[in-house]
């Protein structure tokens, strides 16, 4: 099974861009991509179902930004699943216009997919913004956890777990809140030991206990134009 995590920054990019990233995609042939900073219209291959959070809304301005005028009349969504199968359940979270799971039948095992952005302003509004999204992803891994035993948790957390790097959230103290929370769940960051990396996967000890795992890259090199953020893949073979 091969996941995969990517923030595509509301694909505010050159048509030439836009066409290598989806080109980039399909060359990983995944199972499952995470998406934040989506829009709805986003797509790389007719074959995928799409489980999107909450569409932000795009009325009036939405926590500091009139999404209408910055995204030119596209619909901007935060997180995106994009499945090769079929959901057989939605899991709900507590902010659900940032976070979205669902749940999965694979090789005949449950797994619970789980995908998040903690920083949706990056370093900015950290106590107003980022701090509630933090407390909501633990409260929901949590919460998630009690009922499933096999959670991949992805997405953009704005936090390298090198300190030398220094990318975290610092006001909130990210990295440190991450180590200690996981840790506490016996949860395993299976991309931590990842350079210059900001988005991770993460799964859940019982599935950890089932799987051997690889780690790789993709879109490389700040192709994306948005430094340090890049494709990070997962691979567990059961």
């Amino acid at each position: 099974m091969k996941i995969a995590t990517l923030n595509i920054d509301w694909f505010k990019k050159s048509k030439d861009l836009q066409k290598t990233i989806q080109d980039e995609i399909k060359k990983q042939d995944l199972d499952f991509l995470v998406v934040n900073e989506n829009i709805e219209s986003f797509s790389f291959h007719d074959n995928y179902f799409k489980y999107h959070s909450k569409p932000i809304p795009t009325k009036e301005e939405f926590q500091h930004l009139d999404y209408e005028i910055y995204l030119k009349g596209a619909t901007p969504v935060r997180t995106t699943i994009y499945s090769r199968h079929h959901s057989i359940q939605e899991i709900k979270t507590i902010d659900n216009y940032t976070s979205v799971c669902h749940k999965f039948t694979i090789d005949q095992k449950q797994i619970s997919i789980y995908g998040t952005i903690i920083g949706t302003w990056g370093i900015k509004y950290q106590e107003e913004i980022a701090r509630a999204e933090l407390q909501n992803f633990k409260a929901d891994i949590q919460n998630i956890l009690k009922e499933n035993k096999n959670v991949i948790i992805a997405g953009d957390f704005n936090t390298s777990f090198f300190e030398n790097e220094k990318r975290q959230l610092s006001t909130i103290n990210s990295r440190t809140e991450l180590l200690n929370f996981t840790d506490n769940l016996n949860i395993f960051r299976a991309t931590e030991k990842i350079e210059n990396c900001i988005d991770h996967i993460f799964v859940s000890e019982n599935l950890k206990q089932l799987s051997t795992f690889k780690t790789s890259t993709f879109l490389d090199g700040d192709i994306l134009k948005d430094n340090p953020h890049k494709g990070i893949i997962l691979e567990l073979h059961f």
